[in-house]
Order: C-alpha cells, then structure tokens, then sequence
C-alpha cells in the first residue's frame, strides 16, 4: 500500500493541484473584470487566446517532423505555457453566464482539453522516469 499512496502523492496530487490553479485562476481573472467594471474586455479576449493555441503547435508539427527547425525541449516548453494561457484567456472569455448554454460547451470542452494536456506531461513525465 506505501507504493500505491506515493504513486498518488507524486502523480494525482500535483496533477489535481494543477488543474485547481487553472480553474481558482480563470475565476479570479473574471471577478478582477469584474470588480474593475471591464468585463467588456473578456469578449476580446478569445482572439488571442485562440492565437496562443494555434503558436503552440508549433511542438506537434516538429514532432511529427513537418518543421525541422526548433529544440524539441523548448518547443514542448513553449506548447505547455501558450496552451495554458490560450486556455486561460478563452475562459476568461467565455464568462460565467448561466443561462448560456454555449458558453458552458466552451468551458467544458477547454476543461477536457486543460485535463487531456496536463495528462499527457505527467504521462511523458512518468514514461521518462
């Protein structure tokens, strides 16, 4: 049983943890708009968010060999912190509107989304070790 709660305290932890940061984060950014009277600025904010996304494929297309240049490290590096911010400017963007159906599709599929990439680096990280 020592082995299985480490192995809990070294991967589901940190990973639960992190997607805790992700979520307390785009929340606190939404009621700073809101506290400052700027939520106006959250509908612009989907733009760029979309723009980091489409930057960080840069690691995907030199993964699968369609751009030569880049260190891979850096690129995967790169891909981890736009993804996250694209990720986190598009929450932000979608708001907390309850009677918005498509804004709740929005966060969900960005939750999945956030979920699947934070599952691949503790799988990449747990493959390496």
């Amino acid at each position: 049983m020592p082995l299985r709660s480490n192995l809990f305290a070294r991967e589901v932890i940190p990973f639960c943890l992190q997607l805790a940061v992700f979520v307390i984060g785009a929340l606190a950014i939404e009621a700073l708009l809101h506290g400052l009277n700027g939520v106006w600025l959250g509908r612009y904010l989907g733009i760029p968010g979309v723009l980091l996304i489409i930057g960080s494929s840069g690691y995907s297309l030199r993964k699968r060999r369609i751009i030569t240049f880049g260190n891979p490290v850096r690129l995967l590096r790169l891909h981890e912190y736009l993804g996250w911010a694209g990720s986190l400017l598009i929450l932000v963007h979608t708001g907390v509107h309850f009677n918005a159906a498509l804004g709740w599709l929005a966060v969900l599929a960005m939750l999945v989304n956030i979920a699947s990439g934070l599952s691949g680096k503790f799988l990449l990280h747990r493959a390496r070790s």
